[in-house]
């Protein structure tokens, strides 16, 4: 049976908070063998937002919504039930790879632990399958990297072997917050290759939170572009790319190297402070910055509205589709 991922109006606002709302409503499904991208500036809700999913969120966060697997009669609407999920459906790459590890367990107890303990396999099959995922990973085999601990790992050691760790159980989702940040640039190819490679022939699902549109442009079939807790574009990866419709979006690619204009000697800069999701205010939450803005804008918050091949948030954006018509 097909193994995809829908997530349907997710919010996540402060405990306590009443009615503020901080992240969302976020809304978006992604097919078994699919990479689904999330993108936008530091602070813009795109790792709580994959935590909520993971069902990890900080203390004094609350989420609402559901979150469904594709062979799921019911959907998943407590933290507590997707955190049931973690090491057998969901595959997990955080931030900070050192945050997987146990710093009194050697890197092979830890691999095997979590499949060997829930049963999914027995031991020597395990130790097998962790040194070819080790070896997927880069790491020669012979090496004596299972008798390493936490702290003799290198940054990238610890990424690599935490991505390794994430797939041992086979999971259907694999949710990874900037996942090769720790890594050179041959082996950030090579990782992202493995775990493309792995999407594809396990019917799995991929959400992967970077600042690396190049990457994000090279792996991802969806891209959801987030500001202020608000998504603010949807759709098709090469078509936002190509295309984007939204101006925080353009602001973005013509920050980016390679992908925004060409032949600029200096990368523009978006003016001003990136709105906080937990600082509500008045209207779109990116009009203080925006050079289009317009009264509306300050006024009414814009509402995440088909715009042709993408979903837009943008007063502008569909009163320019209106008069097109």
């Amino acid at each position: 049976m097909s193994r995809g991922l829908s997530v349907c109006d997710l919010t996540i606002s402060r405990k306590g908070a009443g009615t503020e709302l901080g992240i969302g409503p976020i809304s978006f499904e992604a097919e078994a063998g699919s990479v689904v991208g999330i993108v936008g500036e530091s602070g813009s809700g795109k790792t709580l937002t994959l935590r909520a999913v993971m069902g990890l969120l900080p203390p004094g966060f609350e989420m609402r919504g559901e979150v469904r697997f594709a062979e799921d009669a019911h959907p998943l609407r407590e933290d507590q039930a997707l955190r049931a999920e973690l090491g057998r459906r969901l595959g997990v790459v955080l931030q900070d790879p050192f945050s997987a590890f146990d710093p009194l367990k050697s890197v092979g107890a830890q691999i095997t632990e979590g499949v060997t303990r829930r049963g999914i396999l027995p031991r020597d099959k395990a130790r097998q399958r962790a040194g070819m995922l080790l070896a997927q990973m880069g790491f020669p085999l012979g090496e004596n990297i299972v008798g390493l601990f936490r702290h003799q790992l290198s940054g990238g050691m610890a990424q690599r072997i935490a991505i390794a760790m994430a797939v041992m159980p086979n999971p259907a989702v694999l949710l990874a917050d900037e996942p090769t940040s720790s890594l050179d640039a041959s082996l950030r190819i090579e990782v992202l290759e493995l775990l493309r490679d792995y999407v594809r022939t396990n019917d799995a699902v991929l959400v992967m939170v970077s600042h690396d549109l190049g990457l994000i442009a090279r792996y991802c079939e969806q891209l959801m572009v987030m500001y202020g807790g608000r998504v603010v574009e949807r759709g098709s990866a090469r078509i936002l790319l190509d295309n984007p419709q939204h101006p925080y979006t353009q602001a973005l690619l013509a920050c980016a190297p390679h992908l925004g204009i060409e032949g600029r000697r200096e990368l523009p800069s978006i003016q001003g402070s990136a709105a906080s999701p937990f600082d509500p205010r008045p209207g779109c939450r990116f009009a203080p910055r925006c050079p289009f803005a317009v009264d509306l804008c300050r006024r009414e918050e814009p509402v995440l509205t088909d715009a042709g091949d993408a979903s837009v948030a943008c007063h502008l954006v569909h009163r320019s589709s209106t008069l097109d018509v």
